[in-house]
């Protein structure tokens, strides 16, 4: 049974078919029908038993957003579930796969989850390849509690030194922000990402206040 779907999630759909417009009619370029049809879930609510995803192809600009429902999926992963052990061993010396060797073995012992987004976790998940020469690592980190900014400083400073480009996310219950925002905007307002939108907040754990640009 198919668990509830969260935002970055890659996600295995039955046919090409089962990605269909915001109109509700089957409409799904870019996805080559020669390959298992994985997407990855979008930013977003879920409206009519709809669940908004991203559909990536073979090219950079072949990017289609779409939607499918909860019976189309066949598998799951999570971001915290893909590690470099899974990429072929012809793919490792890539510059994103070697920044993730870096991050695997420098953050051993951290108390929240992470892992790959992007073209690596997609790549991770599927087997299809997607990462380039120059593809930076798209890096999620998961924080239901309020992260400290001392400790996201420290995380940052080491996230930074690793050997290629990290594009970090911290993902809260309510939204998304960047790592490097907010370790060195305080006291700043930052960018949070919501299902409603972008907005600036100055706490990703508490958007009751009705914050907005």
């Amino acid at each position: 049974m198919v668990r509830t779907l969260h935002v970055h999630d890659l996600i295995l759909l039955r046919t090409e078919s089962a990605v269909i417009s915001a109109e509700g009619k089957p409409s799904c370029p870019h996805l080559n029908p020669n390959q298992r049809p994985w997407v990855v879930v979008r930013r977003g609510h879920i409206a009519d038993g709809l669940i908004p995803v991203g559909v990536r192809g073979s090219q950079r600009h072949e990017r289609w957003a779409g939607f499918t429902r909860l019976s189309e999926v066949l598998e799951t992963r999570r971001p915290d579930q893909l590690r470099l052990q899974l990429a072929e061993e012809s793919r490792r010396a890539l510059q994103a796969f070697r920044t993730l060797s870096y991050l695997e073995s420098h953050l051993v012992g951290l108390d929240m989850s992470w892992g790959p987004g992007g073209s690596v976790g997609y790549e991770l998940a599927s087997g299809i390849p997607a990462v380039r020469d120059g593809s930076d690592l798209d890096f999620i980190l998961f924080a239901p509690e309020k992260l400290d900014r001392t400790e996201a400083q420290d995380l940052w400073r080491m996230i930074s030194s690793a050997p290629g480009k990290v594009d970090a996310l911290v993902e809260t219950p309510y939204c998304a922000f960047s790592l490097q925002e907010f370790a060195t905007a305080s006291p700043r307002k930052i960018l949070l990402r919501t299902s409603d939108g972008r907005i600036l907040g100055s706490n990703p754990w508490n958007l009751s206040n009705g914050e907005d640009c």
